[in-house]
């Protein structure tokens, strides 16, 4: 019996779970993508929220927008479930209005 060993085709491993991630759709499309579990930075909410950082600041100090959690002396993250219940809630408001 002749052994026939080829290695023009390579064997692709298939796992159990083939379905694709959010994650990995959202970057194939290049889309922005805020998972909801985690934390960011105000830089990394800056491109979801419809204003600046200076207003993101204001408005977490008056309670307009969730208060951020102090992680070490120099570092300061939102909960990203928390900005994402913030933004359904006003974009729903704003969809009723018109």
């Amino acid at each position: 019996m002749t052994q026939h060993t080829t290695t023009d085709n390579p064997v692709i491993a298939f796992t159990d779970d083939t379905s694709n991630s959010i994650e990995q759709i959202a970057e194939s499309l290049n889309v922005k993508y805020l998972p909801p579990q985690g934390m960011s930075r105000a830089s990394q909410l800056i491109p979801f929220l419809p204003f600046g950082s200076s207003t993101l600041w204001a408005w977490s100090r008056d309670g307009r927008f969730p208060a951020p959690v102090k992680l070490s002396p120099t570092m300061t993250a939102w909960r990203n479930a928390d900005v994402i219940e913030w933004l359904e809630s006003h974009t729903s408001i704003t969809c009723e209005e018109v």
